[in-house]
């Protein structure tokens, strides 16, 4: 007889516990008046075997009953502790991830104010502004640092937080100087703002003899609009707080062309961030060269975003970079040329959007080449890369593009084609590109030499991570563009361009490369989440180098409002006519009465003629009307070329022993703020300078 196996709850068991020799789960006989216990595991359920002849052991031939009870866990200790409930952070996340990032911003903001006072700008040396900074100015940038940060690691970081927290990244970086110092720094920057005067006196004609940057007067042009648009006679302000304003454009570049190449959420903020601090190039001061990398950046992400699209091949011809799977494997020259016939595919937007993002590419290309002499030859560079390898629809960009420069050259620049056409195409020399591009830079006092050399690094770091992010990107989507697009600039130097050329390879480089090292970060932190918080002090490491890198040559590149008032009352009380010059180029100098004065003759060996080898005979030669000197220049001849201190006082004094100059003008606060004038040259009335008594 055999009977239905029952637990020890009076429930039926579930279907399959049976015993160990009847699968089936059913048995023989009626429960058991003796039992023997089977553990084949602690995790198992116990099987109690019925034993005795009469229910049957098996022995036979019948099947003996079983009865499979659950296993009790056995009972915790009394003195174990009670398991830990979640922790503070877990419990309270959602509030932290809304408040402390715009918290952090406040705080960074709020330092500023202390940061302007508790910076001693009169210490300022060889080392730069980040020795003199106080306390705050660094606090707020580790706050914004932390503000962008906190947003970013949130479980959904929020778009206008971050580019909220970003643009106080930038605030607290690249645009400390303009917060701590009274003044635009930079004596380029003042120079731009007298073209743009003479533009504007002129009624938008450029003037010609001047300066060969007038045959690019675009940028000029659009800025002198502005300025009478708005009423203004000056610019000051706008000198001031251009950098970071220019800095958060580019920015805003690079997280669009970001979310085209990498795509995601946080890894194009981290794109923009390392952008930001990896730029210490300088060359966002207000000039045609900022407006020319906005453009450039905005051409770039319509070909890598909108426009983008991949090459195809209908007819199933093997092509490049890779064959259909079992094909059989063309020559190298076969596939490339079926590559370069091959139309790439057309993009998903409609045509009329398609063509609107056309005719904001062209003008972008066309606005830029009136602006400035490189940035064009750039763009077109890249472009023509991304069409030869099929990146984008519209080819026809690039024969927009040369057209656009070669009428440019052939009929407004005719005069610079034709006496100057190395502005175009360089000398060829590269090797004395190198040795005035990079190997005269390293000059200075042990400040200067460390500043100089962590420039070289800093470069350095930028192309290795971007060969790594190269590679990282290539493994993902084999794709080797990209590092492409980062090493066209490189012909710059090939040309032989000199002296801030390779600042602007590095510069036109700098987009993609920090997009690349973005991508090596990423996949760093997908690999090793460990990794996250050492990113975080590497961030805080990488923008404190910044501002060290780019305020080291404040010394010489501060400027007071004092300085710009004392030679606009030289502007005030000098006929046209007279040859007015600087001691040297730093300072306010050439902001208004471009057209009267020029920029200051000049006599060979003789175009720093304060920190010339011979400064009093350089005088004699130039025999200029009034000489300008700023206390930015007493710095650079000190700190920068190696003058003993109170040097360009003795040259004053000296011209003035000889009977020569007189002083017209000294600032009792800066000594080094002087006017000479020629002993008998006429002065008009007016001003706020006059001869001490």
């Amino acid at each position: 007889m055999t009977t239905q196996d029952t637990r020890r709850d009076g429930r039926a068991p579930r279907e399959g516990a049976g015993r160990a020799g009847n699968p089936g789960g059913s048995s023989g006989g009626t429960a058991p008046a003796a039992q023997e216990t089977v553990r084949s595991d602690p995790e198992a359920t116990q099987v109690l075997r019925p034993v005795g002849p009469a229910l049957g052991n098996g022995t036979d031939g019948t099947d003996p009953p079983t009865a499979a009870i659950p296993v009790v866990p056995p009972a915790a200790p009394t003195d174990a502790a009670p398991p830990s409930g979640p922790s503070w952070y877990t419990q309270n996340r959602v509030v932290i991830d809304r408040w402390l990032s715009p918290a952090l911003a406040l705080l960074a903001l709020a330092m500023l104010p202390l940061a302007v006072v508790t910076t001693d700008l009169k210490a300022l040396d060889g080392w730069g502004l980040a020795k003199v900074l106080g306390i705050p100015a660094w606090l707020a940038l580790l706050f914004a640092i932390g503000s962008c940060l906190s947003e970013l690691y949130a479980r959904r970081p929020r778009i206008p937080m971050l580019g909220s927290a970003t643009g106080v990244l930038i605030l607290c970086s690249t645009g400390l100087p303009s917060v701590v110092e009274p003044a635009a720094r930079f004596g380029t920057a003042w120079t731009i703002t007298g073209f743009v005067d003479a533009v504007a006196v002129a009624n938008g004609v450029p003037p010609q003899g001047l300066d060969a940057r007038f045959s690019w007067p675009a940028f000029f042009a659009q800025w002198a609009w502005f300025r009478q648009a708005g009423g203004a006679d000056q610019l000051d302000e706008v000198l001031r707080w251009f950098p970071p304003a220019v800095v958060t454009v580019w920015a805003i570049g690079i997280y669009a062309l970001a979310r085209s190449m990498l795509g995601g959420t946080r890894a194009p903020w981290a794109a923009a961030w390392l952008f930001v601090g990896l730029n210490w190039i300088e060359q966002d001061y207000f000039s045609p060269q900022a407006t020319g990398i906005c453009l450039l950046l905005t051409v770039l992400t319509f070909a890598l975003g909108p426009l983008a699209t991949r090459r195809t091949d209908p007819s199933g011809v093997p092509g490049w970079p890779a064959p259909h799977r079992g094909a059989k494997r063309l020559p190298l020259l076969h596939r490339w040329l079926v590559s370069g016939m091959t139309p790439p595919n057309r993009p998903t937007l409609p045509p009329r959007q398609l063509l609107l993002v056309y005719f904001c590419a062209a003008l972008c290309i066309l606005a830029v080449i009136p602006a400035h002499q490189l940035t064009p030859f750039a763009i077109l560079g890249q472009l023509f890369l991304l069409a030869v390898v099929g990146r984008y629809r519209g080819r026809g960009l690039v024969l927009v593009g040369v057209i656009g420069v070669v009428l440019f050259i052939l009929i407004s620049a005719r005069s610079i084609w034709m006496n100057q056409i190395t502005l175009f195409i360089g000398t060829g020399d590269t090797g004395a590109a190198l040795q005035e591009g990079v190997a005269d830079r390293l000059t200075g006092d042990l400040g200067q030499i460390v500043v100089k050399y962590g420039r070289v690094l800093v470069a350095g770091l930028s192309y290795l991570l971007g060969g790594i992010g190269a590679w990282v990107y290539w493994r993902r989507r084999r794709d080797l563009v990209p590092i492409g697009l980062a090493v066209v600039p490189m012909a710059f130097a090939a040309q032989g361009y000199g002296s801030e050329g390779f600042l602007r390879i590095v510069l036109f480089g700098l987009p993609i490369l920090t997009i690349l090292g973005a991508d090596f970060l990423r996949w760093t932190v997908r690999k090793r989440a460990w990794m996250r918080p050492v990113l975080a002090v590497g961030m805080v490491g990488l923008f404190g180098t910044l501002v060290f890198l780019r305020g080291g040559n404040d010394s010489y590149q501060v400027v007071y409002p004092e300085d710009a008032a004392m030679y606009r009352s030289v502007v005030a009380t000098t006929p046209p006519g007279q040859n007015v010059i600087p001691v040297s180029d730093p300072g306010p100098f050439a902001i208004e009465g471009l057209t009267l004065f020029g920029r200051g003759g000049g006599a060979p060996g003789c175009g720093r003629i304060g920190v010339s080898n011979d400064p009093i005979g350089c005088t004699d030669k130039i025999a200029p009307d009034v000489i300008v000197n700023f206390g930015s220049i007493e710095a650079q001849g000190e700190f920068l070329y190696g003058k003993p201190p109170h040097w360009s006082l003795d040259y004053a004094n000296t011209l003035v022993q000889q009977g020569k100059y007189y002083f017209w003008y000294q600032s009792k606060d800066d000594p080094y703020d002087y006017v000479l004038r020629k002993v008998g040259a006429p002065v008009l009335p007016g001003g706020t300078a006059g001869r001490p008594g």
